[in-house]
């Protein structure tokens, strides 16, 4: 069974009722009978075009209540509004934020960056994360450095300091700043801010834990990138 918002509803409800009025017009013009089919209505009511139309919006609505598959992925930087409104924690409107968004600003490069668009939060990009075709929300290393990176036991730790560019303080840091971390967007930045300001000082990285939406992984990410400190 499709299900259809009540929007949707109403605009077919309109488009049933103009189908209705041409053809109804068309009968009070011309004697003798009238089919849906024949040129003379086509012509004057435009019933292939509000066909179309209702087919179109019948189609949009089936494809927005479709599951997602296992193992499916939608990439937000081409998807249409139908494609990311499956997503989880994304309705119509949010999926339309999104669309406006990239629009406006460019492509999505991370996770992180969907954080930018008003209305996605930790909870939306943690429910959304499995299901969209983007790069997770970490460093990378410079090419000079794959070849470290790649030994056993090695990861971004194993960059060396001057190679990662100046390290970022949790404590002293603005918020554009602070998005410059992996993980971090501009919503988590501006929740580090208000936190160190209300409850004081950062002691270690390991604090930033209490920041809502931050957790041990966003954390362990952050350290491993060697970008930041108290």
């Amino acid at each position: 069974m499709i299900h259809t918002t009540p929007q949707e509803r109403l605009a077919l409800g309109v488009l049933a009722l103009l189908v209705s009025a041409g053809v109804g017009a068309r009968m009070l013009r011309r004697p003798g009978p009238v089919t849906l089919d024949g040129p003379g209505v086509e012509a004057d009511s435009g019933v292939p075009a509000l066909r179309a139309e209702t087919e179109r919006r019948t189609a949009d609505a089936a494809r927005r209540n479709t599951p997602l598959v296992p193992g499916e992925r939608i990439d937000p930087n081409t998807a249409p509004e139908a494609e990311l409104d499956r997503l989880p924690k994304v309705g119509p409107g949010q999926a339309r934020k999104i669309v406006e968004w990239r629009e406006t600003h460019g492509r999505f490069r991370t996770l992180a960056d969907l954080d930018s668009v008003p209305g996605m939060g930790p909870a939306a990009l943690a429910a959304v994360a499995p299901y969209v075709a983007l790069a997770p929300a970490v460093a990378a290393s410079r090419p000079e450095t794959r070849g470290a990176a790649n030994r056993p036991g090695s990861g971004d730790s194993a960059i060396p300091a001057g190679a990662r560019g100046p390290v970022i303080s949790v404590n002293s840091a603005s918020a554009q700043e602070l998005t410059r971390l992996p993980g971090i967007g501009p919503s988590l930045a501006g929740r580090i801010v208000a936190w160190r300001e209300g409850h004081g000082a950062f002691r270690t990285l390991d604090d930033l834990a209490q920041v809502p939406g931050i957790g041990p992984a966003t954390v362990a990410r952050i350290r491993a990138s060697g970008a930041a400190g108290p």
